[in-house]
């Protein structure tokens, strides 16, 4: 029997290669004001600034030169784009630090094409988990399972650690676990737009 995987969705996952120099650890440790944000019966804390690659152009520049290159290569090799005529630029940018008992409830990112995490410090075992948005949505049975396969999950757990950088579509609903530990894990995330000509021969060009 073969199997024809019809319209996956593609989600990329690199390491910087690196160990964080002192002065971004630095900046991502003690030098970005944070606040703690509580919905959903989630408590996390998330920085103020939410442009940091903007308003923190050198401190950030080599990691988000990475970014970028990351996210370029995603519509070059994943969807084709001939980013001679449009790309993607990163709009915000901001840090997050899960404390003990503290979570991240499940949600997507609004008005971006794709976003992206980069890891700073992770936990032992870390992880993100991503959700099938369309689960129930076109079918109304569903048989009981015995045994889980590639094809039935509605979520999928991706393991994480330090330097990796995850990029998906922005409509993916994610969520964080509970942090029960006595670490801290830090990411930095960021959403993106496109800029430059979209369209095709059909339609007339858009330039954005």
């Amino acid at each position: 029997m073969e199997i024809i995987p019809l319209f996956p969705t593609p989600v990329t996952m690199t390491n910087i290669g690196r160990d964080f120099t002192k002065k971004e650890l630095q900046f991502f440790l003690t030098d970005i004001p944070m606040k703690e944000e509580k919905e959903g019966g989630a408590s996390n804390h998330r920085s103020k600034d939410y442009y940091l690659f903007d308003n923190f152009a050198e401190e950030l520049n080599d990691i988000k030169s990475f970014c970028e290159f990351h996210l370029k290569q995603y519509l070059e090799e994943i969807e084709g784009v001939d980013i001679d005529l449009a790309t993607l630029r990163i709009t915000q940018s901001w840090l997050n630090k899960t404390k003990p008992q503290g979570h991240q409830f499940s949600h997507f990112h609004n008005n971006s094409y794709l976003s992206g995490v980069l890891y700073i410090s992770c936990l032992p075992n870390d992880n993100i988990n991503f959700s099938d948005r369309m689960y129930g949505s076109y079918n109304n049975m569903e048989f009981s399972k015995k045994k889980a396969t590639g094809w039935n999950p509605i979520g999928a757990k991706v393991n994480v650690k330090k330097g990796d950088l995850i990029i998906f579509p922005s409509w993916i609903p994610h969520h964080v676990d509970m942090n029960n530990t006595d670490k801290e894990r830090i990411s930095l995330t960021f959403n993106t737009f496109p800029i430059g000509e979209m369209g095709n021969v059909i339609g007339s060009r858009l330039k954005l």
